[in-house]
């Protein structure tokens, strides 16, 4: 299992992913000034298609075709284009799996803002998880990835090699660089409507997890099995806390383990509800998040630790939001951070 070494975030502030902009700079702009510790490079999936979570990760994936707002992957008919893939892919050429402009505007963006990167505590980056990209992409009979096995292993290879050139190019300004995986779809797993089994879950974030060099996260905003993910090599475990945080602690023996071998919890305690988001105030989130925190300590889970070993963000990516509520919920994240590390001296 891959160990991460000097990660004490101790409540620094994040974000997610998407924002509600079309303009990067406007979104690069909210990010540096609401959340300076740790800033992210935003997803814009109002300002293209192209920035939809699945088509972001899509260029020089082979047999990959547009039919209008939908992305599919079709099983190529000839082996050239399988074989130039992984000769790419073994030979790890990251310019091959780069990600242009037009598909992340905001990550170019980001690189603008050099002094403010090279001052942060971290740096994050994102990709789709590749659970969730073999779900929801399919191939040329409308089946989902996952159940292709030669298109679904390409699929995860090539979501890997995307993180790396990532990675890459957001060490040049800050050495201290996260990566998450975005895995929406683990919510389904149990259900009736996927044959998602354990096995193959961790398989598959596992490959992409082992082979990432910077500190690894795993966001999932709804409900799931949390013992999937506590027992990986995950560094980062992300979750809406607003919304689930007692479901994580069912999972008593699996947190206390996780914690104990260095884990750390994002806690996606900021509402990303417009609703609930209108009239809540940093007090009302200080007070849930410290009750959550209250329970585990009542299951022994050490204080100081959680303290060091947690994260602040809101509960998702907020690109459907208004604007108005995006910057609500990002300046909500850094003032809870603060106000937390002063009343626990963390700073």
């Amino acid at each position: 299992m891959k160990k991460k070494t000097d990660f004490f975030p101790k409540c620094l502030p994040t974000g997610i992913g998407s924002l509600p902009y079309i303009e990067a700079q406007d979104a690069c702009e909210l990010i540096v000034k609401t959340l300076p510790q740790i800033p992210f490079w935003p997803q814009l999936p109002k300002r293209s298609a192209r920035e939809n979570m699945y088509w972001q990760y899509c260029e020089n994936l082979p047999g990959v075709t547009f039919e209008e707002d939908r992305m599919c992957i079709h099983t190529p008919e000839d082996f050239a284009s399988i074989e130039k893939f992984y000769e790419h892919f073994l030979s790890e050429d990251l310019d091959f799996f780069s990600i242009s402009k037009p598909f992340a505007a905001g990550f170019y963006q980001l690189q603008e803002y050099k002094d403010q990167l090279q001052k942060a505590w971290a740096v994050k980056g994102q990709i789709t998880g590749p659970v969730s990209f073999a779900l929801q992409v399919t191939d040329e009979n409308r089946r989902s990835l996952l159940y292709n096995e030669e298109l679904k292993d390409i699929v995860v290879k090539n979501l890997l090699r995307k993180a790396n050139w990532q990675e890459s190019i957001l060490t040049k300004y800050n050495s201290r660089v996260i990566m998450f995986l975005d895995e929406p779809y683990l919510s389904a797993f149990g259900s009736a409507f996927t044959s998602l089994n354990r096995e193959q879950v961790i398989d598959s974030l596992e490959e992409v997890l082992q082979g990432i060099n910077s500190i690894t996260g795993i966001h999932c905003c709804g409900n799931t099995d949390w013992s999937i993910l506590l027992e990986t090599s995950v560094d980062i475990l992300s979750l809406d806390a607003y919304s689930y945080a007692s479901n994580l602690l069912l999972y008593e023996e699996q947190l206390k383990k996780y914690l104990e071998r260095g884990g750390t919890i994002a806690w996606g305690i900021i509402p990303t509800s417009e609703e609930i988001l209108q009239n809540i105030s940093v007090e009302v989130l200080l007070e849930k998040l410290e009750k959550i925190w209250a329970d585990l300590v009542n299951l022994g889970i050490d204080r100081e630790q959680l303290l060091s070993a947690s994260l602040i963000t809101p509960a998702c990516g907020l690109g459907t939001m208004h604007q108005d509520m995006a910057v609500k919920a990002l300046t909500l994240t850094g003032n809870l951070s603060q106000k937390l590390r002063e009343k626990y001296k963390l700073i």
